[in-house]
């Protein structure tokens, strides 16, 4: 065996998160089969500026990167995952839409000083489809639609395990397709986009500004949060309108519509054999997924449909760290 090969196999990788608000940093030191080996976390009540947000993730680096840690191995490379729009061929985060302070920022060559090692920087849905392709629910799927519904909506396309990226880096941004006429303002400014309309940020919102007008919803959130209205999530919606709550059920029966057209529209231009759907509005299950699929069904051609699975990920909240990971031990 070779020397350089005897030190690979000693080697680590450091995947970092940072969400779409910069509000939750994660890091986390991996061995070369994608085995994460540490980890750390940190959440704020507020949108940090960059500097704080940087600042948090180089205090979890420190930590995760002591001699102790890696005994005679090293670390070989580094991979981020962002939660915003980046152009993964340069390195760099265009914007991030919930947080302030992140436009044009060199996240790579920030990474890659700090460490001094090679680093490789892509938006969160691209590393969490990677992931899902390689160590999830699509293993062996050669065409594969990823979409992560959490505070905004992302999507990836991967084709023979390789994302598609387009001239830009800018493909796959399903949260911004125009859904509806005239709709909500979405968090990039626009109307109308899918993401203002069935994100679980849109979802809470709405279910709660409805709330004030409807005694009987106001009193059902009260219940399912036990008293913590401020902290519904959006798998509640799903539950309280599989409990028959008439103004939950209004607001679902708008998401699986908005949601069914955007999706059907890209069955039918690039026929995926799969559906990978991620993010914090999955923790509904089979409420969000089951409907979901019966409005797709419909809405599809036969032909296009007969051969598609519509599934939920099997990496969870973990897919965007794990695809931090993965997108580290590309090509290593």
């Amino acid at each position: 065996m070779s020397t350089g090969k005897l030190l690979a196999t000693r080697g680590y990788v450091v995947g970092i998160e940072i969400s779409s608000s910069g509000t939750r940093q994660s890091v986390a030191l991996a061995d070369l089969n994608g085995n994460i080996l540490h980890r750390r976390s940190r959440s704020l009540d507020d949108v940090p500026d960059t500097r704080t947000a940087l600042s948090l993730i180089d205090e979890m680096l420190l930590d995760l990167t002591q001699a102790d840690r890696l005994g005679d191995g090293r670390i070989l490379r580094v991979g981020v995952a962002v939660g915003g729009l980046v152009d993964a061929a340069q390195g760099v985060v265009r914007t991030l839409h919930h947080a302030h302070g992140w436009d044009n920022f060199p996240l790579q060559d920030y990474f890659a000083s700090r460490l001094d090692r090679p680093c490789i920087i892509d938006n969160n849905a691209n590393a969490a489809a990677l992931a899902e392709i390689q160590q999830g629910t699509g293993k062996g799927e050669r065409i594969v639609l990823y979409v992560g519904i959490g505070r905004g909506i992302g999507g990836a396309l991967v084709v023979n395990g390789k994302v598609h990226h387009g001239i830009t880096c800018m493909a796959g941004e399903i949260g911004h397709m125009l859904v509806q006429e005239n709709g909500s303002q979405c968090s990039c400014g626009g109307f109308g986009h899918l993401e203002a309309v069935a994100s679980a940020r849109a979802i809470e919102q709405a279910m709660m500004r409805f709330a004030t007008e409807y005694s009987a919803t106001e009193a059902a959130i009260k219940r399912i949060t036990r008293g913590h209205t401020e902290n519904l999530k959006a798998e509640q919606v799903f539950y309280l309108a599989s409990e028959g709550d008439k103004i939950a059920q209004q607001l679902v029966d708008q998401v699986y519509r908005y949601l069914s057209i955007a999706l059907t529209n890209i069955v039918h231009l690039v026929n995926p054999s799969m559906i990978i759907l991620g993010g914090s509005v999955t923790q509904a299950g089979e409420l969000f997924i089951t409907p979901l699929q019966a409005c797709m069904q419909q809405l599809c051609l036969p032909a296009a449909y007969q051969s598609l699975r519509v599934v939920r990920g099997s990496l969870g909240s973990e897919a965007n760290l794990v695809g931090a990971v993965t997108l580290a031990l590309q090509d290593l």
